[in-house]
């Protein structure tokens, strides 16, 4: 079988390990080390956690769209909306919007033609959430999901490509982003796991079989084993 991607990659003689490792170096993360962003880094996460589980908190929480053209979103939010007892949960305007404002803020850069001076500008980039679950509310606009990833690579931990080399990449990428914000997907799983027993009780009343399906995909621990991560989801 002919794949492009091997094609490409064997006239120029880039090896796999060199490409896998391109793909992790060169993608822009939220950083924690420094104490000051590690703050920041963990402000972000606690008030997001806080504007899902307070319903006085009073701020908007966003998922990415569910089904064709969105059909379906409202299920998720009639669900959220039912659980955590408040009405402030949207879909993101653009299905992307939101994490790529909170990875500009938490990494000082933008894509923009019109970036303002206090940001550095950067091309040829995507945002993109390397965990998926972009329809759990607690995932989508994380800071440990979301990251700037070089174009080029972008393929390779998304839908868009098949074969060897992208599950080559996505595991060890994957692996990478985990060993980094560990501790913060760790309590993301408590939180999930928590979860569980609500979430099945108010799927019992529910009609449609696939929304139940995706919903419990969407609530997943990330779990990595030694073949990656298990059951990644959009």
């Amino acid at each position: 079988m002919k794949d492009s991607y091997i094609e490409f990659m064997n006239e120029f003689a880039i090896s796999e390990d060199k490409f896998i490792q391109f793909g992790i170096e060169k993608t822009i993360y939220a950083e924690i080390i420094e104490e000051r962003k590690r703050i920041e880094f963990e402000r972000h996460w606690n008030e997001l956690k806080r504007s899902i589980e307070d319903p006085n908190f009073g701020q908007l929480v966003y998922i990415r769209g569910y089904g064709r053209d969105a059909a379906g979103t409202d299920l998720y939010l009639s669900m959220y909306e039912d659980i955590f007892k408040h009405s402030n949960f949207l879909k993101d305007a653009t299905n992307n919007d939101i994490p790529s404002r909170k990875i500009k803020l938490l990494t000082g850069k933008a894509k923009g033609v019109k970036t303002e001076n206090k940001y550095e500008r950067i091309q040829n980039y995507q945002v993109s959430h390397v965990f998926e679950r972009t329809k759990n509310p607690y995932a989508f606009s994380a800071p440990w999901n979301i990251v700037y990833i070089p174009k080029i690579v972008d393929p390779f931990t998304g839908h868009e490509s098949k074969g060897d080399l992208t599950r080559k990449f996505t595991r060890k990428f994957q692996q990478h982003v985990y060993s980094k914000y560990q501790i913060y997907i760790e309590e993301f799983n408590t939180i999930v796991n928590n979860l569980k027993p609500t979430l099945e009780s108010y799927l019992e009343g529910v009609e449609n079989e696939q929304f139940k399906v995706d919903v419990l995909k969407q609530f997943t621990p990330i779990t990595l084993e030694e073949e990656g991560l298990m059951n990644p989801v959009e």
